[in-house]
């Protein structure tokens, strides 16, 4: 159960990190991105792959 709610945590850090960066990158453009979806997307998607894997590896038993 403790890791139900440990990964469902780690997701909305991942989506709040994610949306976080692309307003960063949008900031810095001076505009909004014409594809904002896809590049949230895939920081998205790189940030959850990394994480969930690092949280696998610390909860995997020894």
């Amino acid at each position: 159960m403790s890791d139900i709610i440990l990964f469902t945590l780690n997701a909305v850090v991942v989506y709040l990190v994610a949306d976080r960066l692309v307003s960063w990158i949008e900031k810095r453009r001076g505009g909004v991105l014409k594809q904002r979806q896809a590049v949230f997307f895939v920081i998205f998607l790189v940030l959850a792959l990394v994480s969930f894997e690092v949280l696998q590896k610390l909860l995997a038993p020894a």
